[in-house]
Parts: structure tokens; sequence; C-alpha cells
């Protein structure tokens, strides 16, 4: 019996990557067809969930915390205890979702996710694994790191409460009141960013416009993220991956001494991603769409380069398409497959997804049985 290993990232607003693999197995077992499933995130929305999907023993921890703008959320993290192991994403209680009108990173900071890791700090957390995707701020972590129990103080000796006006305000800093607890965890952060904390690849440069900053602000905001880090790490540096996050990135690595590690390694690794290609027939990935940049490092294209070392053929399941096939074939890729077959609005195509995915997923399952 034909065996397929389903591997599809989230689409987003549409689909998660479990409600997607979960979708496919069903096709695929209406055919005869066998299949494993491997929750897959790259570090962003749907970590968490990879985490407690791909491994036994976790559960889900609700904290009540606070979102960007310093406004009362509930929020959650996975669990592991036999693992003294927390896993947290950045989009749960500081995302882009907190984003209302009028509102720049001027104003706000990533305390809620501080409040988070302190939660998992006093549940018994000895490391911390936090995904950095989704963030709706550019604090250059600084709110996370006041919750932990660093103060930052202005030229007149107040201690501010690091919203991302305050960054250039910081005349120096006091690390007394972080506690043995926190200075033990190993944190690990999962982001597959490269970009730098400053410059033209920078947080504030790069990511600030999503997040309100207008075209104006972002030069001088800039400034101000390499004035904070300058008085807090002693020299403006241009270390990779520092930028993710609008800065937490800079604020693990420097201040916690945080691993940074590929997302999506960090999920293949755990789930034995590789391993589990080379046992099956054939490999079933995709997202919302692919298209040229796809080929520089996002999960679909890195599970069918896999397949392609295992010599097994990898089947993508997308929204939308762009690039031509051979590219995609350079790759690893044996047939990119569109779902969406009938015209209709972006809205309407990401409503429709599941039935949509449903009926390729039914297509390729009837034209593989038809091949055997």
């Amino acid at each position: 019996m034909m065996e397929a290993l389903i591997a599809i990232d989230s689409f987003k607003k549409s689909m998660t990557s479990i409600q997607a693999n979960q979708i496919v197995a069903d096709q695929f077992a209406k055919q005869g067809i066998n299949s494993r499933q491997i929750a897959i995130a790259d570090g962003g929305e749907g970590t968490v969930a990879a985490f407690l999907a791909n491994q036994p023993g976790g559960m889900t921890v609700q904290v009540a915390t606070v979102d960007i703008n310093q406004r009362p959320i509930q929020a959650t993290y996975g669990y592991f205890a036999d693992q003294k192991l927390a896993v947290i994403e950045v989009a749960a209680a500081s995302g882009i979702q907190f984003i209302t009108a009028g509102l720049t990173p001027a104003e706000t900071n990533t305390y809620g996710t501080g409040i988070l890791i302190k939660a998992a700090i006093a549940r018994g957390a000895q490391k911390i694994v936090i995904g950095l995707g989704g963030s709706g701020t550019v604090d250059g972590g600084a709110g996370i790191l006041r919750a932990l129990g660093y103060r930052f103080f202005d030229a007149q000796n107040q201690e501010l409460k690091m919203v991302g006006a305050d960054l250039s305000r910081v005349a120096h800093w006091d690390a007394t009141q972080v506690t043995k607890a926190v200075q033990a965890v190993t944190f690990v952060t999962a982001s597959d960013v490269t970009n730098p904390l400053t410059g033209p690849t920078g947080a504030a440069t790069i990511f600030g416009p999503q997040k309100g900053l207008t075209t104006v602000a972002v030069a001088s905001y800039d400034q101000a993220m390499q004035h904070f880090m300058q008085v807090t790490a002693g020299q403006v540096s241009a270390h990779l991956g520092d930028g993710a996050a609008g800065g937490i990135g800079f604020a693990l690595r420097y201040f916690l001494g945080a691993q940074v590690q590929s997302g999506f390694k960090l999920i293949a690794d755990l789930s034995q991603l590789t391993a589990q290609i080379a046992t099956v027939d054939f490999v079933v990935s995709g997202e919302g769409q692919v298209d040229d940049q796809s080929f520089m490092g996002k999960v679909p294209i890195q599970i069918s380069e896999r397949a392609q070392a295992a010599q097994k053929a990898c089947y993508l399941m997308v929204g939308n398409q762009k690039g031509a096939n051979q590219a995609f074939a350079d790759h690893g890729v044996t047939a990119v497959l569109p779902i969406v077959d009938h015209v209709a609005t972006l809205a309407a195509a990401m409503q429709e997804g599941p039935a949509n995915l449903a009926r390729m997923a039914d297509r390729l399952a009837r034209i593989i049985s038809a091949c055997k």
C-alpha cells in the first residue's frame, strides 16, 4: 500500500498546518493511500501547535497577560513537564493582530510576552523556545526584558516603561532585579529572519512600516534603536538575526544568551522529518503561495529539497503559484498543484480553502492510485 508524508505549512487566514494535513490525509485514505502527518511552522504562528502535535507529553497553558498596548488579554503557550520545556510564540501576546488604528511602534512594547516567559519559568521551565514570527512591535525586546526584571532609566534617573518612544531616552540600565531563575534558563529563538537590529536592513527600516511607522519616522526610529544598542551593548553591531521580531532577536541574544536557530529546522529535527521522508513513497507539502521568494528558504522548498535528496516525489498544494515550473522542479518539486479551480476573489478563495484543498487532494490521490 502506498504511503505519503504530509507536511503542509499553514494557509494564512484559511487553514492551519494541522487542518490542511488532515484534509489531505482524509482524501488519501478514501483512495487507499496511508499517510503520516507532520505539523509545520517556521517560528511564527503555529509553532506551539507544531511542537504539541509532533511530540507527546505537552499541554497548553493559559496566562493572563497584556497585548502590545498593555490591554489585558489571555494568551497561551506550550509546556512539556517531563522536559521542563516551554514553547512561546511572540505573536500570542505581542502579535501584529493587536495593532489598532493610529497605534504605532512608538507606543507599544513586548511586555506581555515577558509575562508569558515569567509564567513559564514559575511553572518550572528550564528551557524556553521562543518563536519570533508575527510580532507587532519594534521595541528591541525591551518590554520583555523589563518584565523579567531589567530596568532602564533616562538621564534624570527616572525609570522608563520601554515603549518604542523610550529607546532614544535610555541613559543607563540595571539588572539587579533579574532573578537567578531567569538567568538559569536556556533560551532558544526560532526564526529564519537574518536582519540586523539597525541600518538599511534593520528592524525599523524593514519591519517598521508594516507595524505603523511612517516613512518619515523610520530614520529617526532607527537612530533611536542604534542609541539603545550602544547604551546597552556598548557598541552598534550588525549581528545577523538581531532585527527579528522588531529587535527581540537582539534582546534575547545579548541579555539572555539565546541560541539562535532556524524555526523550520527546529520542527524538522523534532519530527525527524528527513528520516520520515526516506521511508515513504512520496511527500506532500505546500502553503498559501509559492513564488521566486520561496527559493530563499521557505518551508515547502526546504521540504522538497529533502525529498529530492531522498529521491522521493514531492507535490506542493498551494493557493497560488508564481514562477516557472522548471524552477520548482530544480528544487525537487514534482508538481505544483494550485488548489483554486475557478474564478474567485482572494477573500472567497481563502474562505473556500478547505474545500478546494480537499478536491485537489482527491484528484492527486486518484492519479497516484491509478498509476500504482
